[in-house]
């Protein structure tokens, strides 16, 4: 079975359910381009910008402060590692809880480095799952 049909099931489940719980809970992400594509593929809540400019400290403790919960996707090469590694042991510490389960799927599953080749790669596994 190709690795494509064993996993669409799965991710297909998985985004469903965060694209539900992006009405309450906020996505981040790494940039613009990554916030299109998310919407592309039907995210209809709140998502954020990681903002470089201002540091990793000081933005981790605002969105600590302004929500309780946030969903961390960055991209999956060695740079979004880092940050979502870093952001989410900042983030836990100032009491906020991070969410990388989707993000854990979509690396584990989806052959993809950044979130910008998502809405491809999602057409792709619905297409050869036909």
């Amino acid at each position: 079975m190709h690795r494509y049909q064993m996993s669409k099931s799965k991710v297909s489940k998985v985004l469903e359910k965060y694209r539900l719980k992006n009405v309450s809970v906020p996505i981040v992400v790494e940039g613009r381009n990554d916030m299109q594509c998310l919407r592309e593929i039907g995210f209809p809540g709140e998502i954020i910008i990681l903002n470089s400019g201002n540091g990793l400290l000081p933005f981790s403790e605002k969105l600590s402060h302004d929500y309780g919960e946030i969903i961390l996707l960055t991209d999956f090469d060695r740079k979004g590692v880092d940050l979502k590694n870093n952001l989410k042991a900042y983030m836990h510490g100032s009491g906020c809880t991070v969410d990388t389960y989707l993000w854990e799927i979509i690396r584990r599953y989806v052959p993809i480095r950044t979130v910008e080749e998502l809405p491809f790669a999602i057409k792709r596994i619905e297409d050869i799952n036909k």
